[in-house]
């Protein structure tokens, strides 16, 4: 298999078996992988500018998989086959991911699954996403070169409830408490202790950092 890295490995666990859609597909490595172990029957690679799109289809080529994998020049979900149950949105930012399933939603009818690493705009994703019809089935939180990376599975269903930690903080990364996560709490923590020594705060600012430090320490 081709290697991957903590982050898409992650990722790729997470996948079901089924017709794949990798939006923004990079270097391709996540879906040639899928593809190469049959958890992908079929993939779909997206690419929206043509360097990408051409590097993308190049490394679907030298993969030897161009007859298991669609390379699309396309933006978001927009050019997307409706025979597609799931789609991993990776590597964008928060706002990004909700306005392009937003602005497709109707491309959504047939898609049942939903994974996302969002690097901003986590509480956005997870409250927008569920709003369409989803709910959370898996969290993970990896620590991949020094960046901490959460990893989202939502799934089709009828009604999600989320409170305000659910959505800051995951309701199954909170519950689970793992190693990764609570590292990234801490280094919240320090982070927040350093802000409010360190730099010229005016009061409100200041407040709204302590009560983001006493929500996770109260989590921890």
């Amino acid at each position: 298999m081709v290697k991957l890295s903590k982050r898409l490995l992650a990722i790729y666990d997470m996948v079901p078996r089924g017709f794949i859609a990798d939006i923004g597909a990079d270097h391709g490595k996540l879906i040639i992988a899928l593809a190469e172990n049959d958890i992908a029957i079929h993939g779909f690679a997206v690419e929206n500018k043509p360097g990408p799109f051409k590097r993308l289809e190049k490394a679907i080529v030298e993969a030897g998989l161009e007859n298991k994998i669609d390379v699309i020049l396309g933006d978001g979900l927009m050019n997307l086959p409706p025979v597609i149950d799931t789609v991993i949105m990776a590597g964008m930012g928060g706002n990004l991911i909700v306005n392009i399933l937003k602005r497709d939603v109707s491309k959504l009818e047939n898609i049942n699954t939903i994974i996302v690493e969002a690097h901003s705009a986590i509480r956005k994703v997870r409250e927008e996403i569920t709003g369409l019809g989803y709910v959370i089935a898996d969290e993970t939180i990896v620590e991949d070169a020094k960046k901490y990376y959460e990893i989202i599975k939502f799934i089709k269903a009828d009604i999600a409830f989320l409170n305000n930690l659910d959505l800051e903080y995951g309701p199954i990364l909170r519950k689970e408490k793992s190693y990764t996560f609570i590292e990234k709490s801490l280094a919240r923590i320090k982070t927040i202790e350093n802000l409010i020594e360190n730099e010229n705060l005016d009061q409100t600012r200041k407040e709204e950092l302590e009560e983001e430090k006493r929500r996770i320490e109260n989590i921890l």
